[in-house]
């Protein structure tokens, strides 16, 4: 549980960093992937995280990593999809499905090796 907790902490600083740190100070490109896509990328490592985590603590074995990925562009499908039919400030963006499912599959290999 240890483990889990740590890296659902460590995702957490670095969107609170990116928030009110790096995005306030940075301009240009890097001001535009920090603030456009760098949140949706760890969303979709925190999706990740909270599925494996769940699976773990109830005594099922990791998911396989297909898996993982789906429930990822899943999600991101919904958000830049659905989500914009019924929130008028929500807009549909096909990089932002591309950086959900980038973050997910990104810390697979963290987890693979927690595991071990």
């Amino acid at each position: 549980m240890k483990k889990y907790a740590a890296l659902a902490s460590d995702l957490l600083g670095l969107y609170l960093l990116n928030r009110f740190l790096l995005i306030p100070h940075t301009a240009g490109l890097l001001h535009r992937v920090l603030s456009c896509w760098f949140a949706d990328f760890l969303a979709g490592g925190m999706m990740v995280l909270i599925l494996w985590a769940t699976l773990r603590l109830s005594g099922r074995k990791p998911p396989k990593v297909w898996h993982c990925l789906a429930l990822a562009l899943a999600c991101g499908l919904f958000w830049e999809c659905v989500t914009p039919l019924y929130l008028p400030r929500s807009v549909g963006d096909p990089r932002d499905v591309l950086a959900v499912l980038l973050g997910g599959g990104c810390i697979l290999p963290i987890l693979y090796r927690t595991e071990n």
